[in-house]
């Protein structure tokens, strides 16, 4: 029968399959000594990116800033664009902890503007503390929107919390917000956060505070909130 036949021919060939299939190797333990090199260059690229924007910036630059060799740097990464890899995804190691972290709950934050009130200056002071990375970043996504990395999650990331929430605060809202109004409102405090940090929002107020009030009421607009927005409501303190 041909089944019969097909059976033997399955078994044989499984072994071989099997025999080219190579175990996974366990990643290797790091040195502090290294870990401590790559701290200094990502510091390095960061302060050289925000300087000379990322086709504007020498891997020269980035060792001398770092005070490290080129040998060291080329242990680490493999080029200028490597770099600004490691970057992204170290800034991503920072958020995704403090994000998540956040209590969005209305028994932390009272009302919706202080909600995104606190969203906004977290991701104003995060754009403060990356912003060579970010401008790295922005640069080439200019011709290929994929070019912001794992940094293109954040906003997703934020409006999926928000969304969670949102039913507790609906007696402060004019009508539900769809899901899609919760995302609009997320999006708007993610892009002015990184923006304005990088100065294309000069007339938005220079100061954090100022900056996350403004933003803030306007995300409250997105979703029609009827609350108050003359300032955040005191919060308890929250480990990040």
């Amino acid at each position: 029968m041909p089944m019969d036949k097909a059976e033997p021919n399955e078994q044989m060939r499984a072994p071989e399959a099997q025999s080219n299939s190579k175990p996974s190797k366990k990643p290797r333990k790091r040195s502090k000594r290294a870990i401590e090199t790559e701290r200094r260059f990502l510091e390095a690229a960061n302060e050289v990116f925000w300087a000379h924007g990322f086709s504007g910036s020498t891997i020269s630059q980035v060792v001398e800033a770092s005070g490290q060799s080129v040998g060291s740097f080329y242990h680490q990464f493999e080029d200028k664009a490597d770099l600004l890899s490691r970057a992204a995804s170290n800034v991503i190691k920072e958020v995704n902890p403090g994000l998540y972290a956040l209590d969005l709950s209305r028994s932390a934050n009272h009302d919706v503007f202080t909600l995104f009130y606190r969203l906004a200056k977290e991701g104003r002071q995060l754009v403060e503390r990356h912003k060579g990375v970010y401008r790295a970043l922005s640069e080439r996504a200019q011709n290929n929107i994929l070019g912001f990395g794992p940094l293109g999650a954040i906003a997703p990331t934020m409006a999926e919390k928000v969304n969670a929430v949102m039913e507790d605060y609906s007696d402060q809202l004019a009508k539900p917000p769809t899901e899609a109004q919760v995302n609009a409102a997320s999006q708007l405090i993610a892009t002015c956060s990184m923006q304005s940090g990088l100065g294309m929002g000069p007339m938005f107020p220079p100061d954090i505070e100022g900056f996350s009030h403004a933003i803030s009421r306007a995300a409250c607009g997105v979703i029609s909130y009827t609350g108050q927005t003359d300032r955040p409501m005191v919060q308890k303190e929250q480990k990040t």
